[in-house]
């Protein structure tokens, strides 16, 4: 979420904010709201910041489940249009992460989902994170680890672009090394695999419109490719919907 990551992939956010919640359908928000108030320990005195905070879908999710006060901030005008129909008692604003719009020391949490692979700095986004964490506060980042991108159904369909994933995501020793820089004294991870069902007009609706992000680089020829295979899926299993579970990892680094 540096300016050059506002100037190319805010592009494309935009052109999906009316329908990136689509996308989104099968998350277990509650799941993640409830964990990140568990593991950051809030409480309804708790500031939050949802940095990269999209269409909202988590900021108000974690609000609702922590009963905290809300902060969501994003690059990208669109998302942050649709984020603002969902909540009047969240502050949203426009921002990125290695430039945080706020004074030290005020945040109880900082929350991010599915956002720190599209941060160009992401050393100097951890310095902007403890600058404005308070002492003993945590971030909490929603990610996708190594071995768990290995094990996405997605890439059986889709395989060209499992590479790139790889590239992006972060690795456990980059984090601990971003937020160990950044003076954080603990960075712990936690690994979750929920079983999900997707129906194959889902599926392929979300990688024919680009709905994650990940299939922005794919050819013509790879997406064509994987959608007559969740066609032939359909078909040989009379209709059933293809497993497709969410493996998750928390990323949790205290001051």
């Amino acid at each position: 979420m540096s300016y050059d990551y506002s100037k190319k992939s805010g592009k494309e956010f935009g052109k999906i904010a009316n329908e990136y919640d689509k996308g989104r359908r099968s998350e277990k928000i509650d799941l993640w709201g409830r964990e990140t108030k568990r593991l950051a320990k809030l409480n309804n005195d708790s500031l939050v910041l949802d940095l990269g905070c999209g269409t909202g879908l988590y900021t108000v999710g974690v609000g609702s489940e922590a009963d905290c006060m809300m902060l969501g901030m994003d690059p990208v005008p669109d998302m942050l249009g649709k984020a603002r129909e969902k909540s009047k008692s969240v502050h949203w604003f426009n921002g990125i992460g290695e430039w945080l719009p706020l004074r030290p020391d005020v945040l109880d949490c900082i929350f991010s989902s599915q956002v720190w692979h599209h941060i160009v700095d992401k050393q100097g986004t951890a310095g902007e994170c403890g600058r404005t964490l308070k002492k003993d506060k945590c971030v909490v980042i929603r990610t996708i680890g190594h071995a768990q991108l290995h094990k996405k159904v997605v890439f059986h369909y889709f395989p060209e672009i499992k590479q790139n994933q790889l590239d992006v995501y972060p690795s456990n020793e980059e984090f601990t090394e971003y937020f160990t820089n950044a003076g954080f004294r603990e960075v712990n991870f936690h690994e979750y695999s929920e079983e999900r069902y997707q129906s194959v007009e889902e599926f392929v609706e979300i990688a024919e419109k680009k709905l994650w992000s990940m299939f922005r680089p794919i050819t013509d020829e790879g997406l064509r490719t994987g959608v007559a295979e969740l066609w032939k899926y359909k078909k040989e299993h009379d209709g059933a919907p293809v497993r497709n579970d969410e493996l998750i990892t928390l990323v949790v680094a205290c001051l």
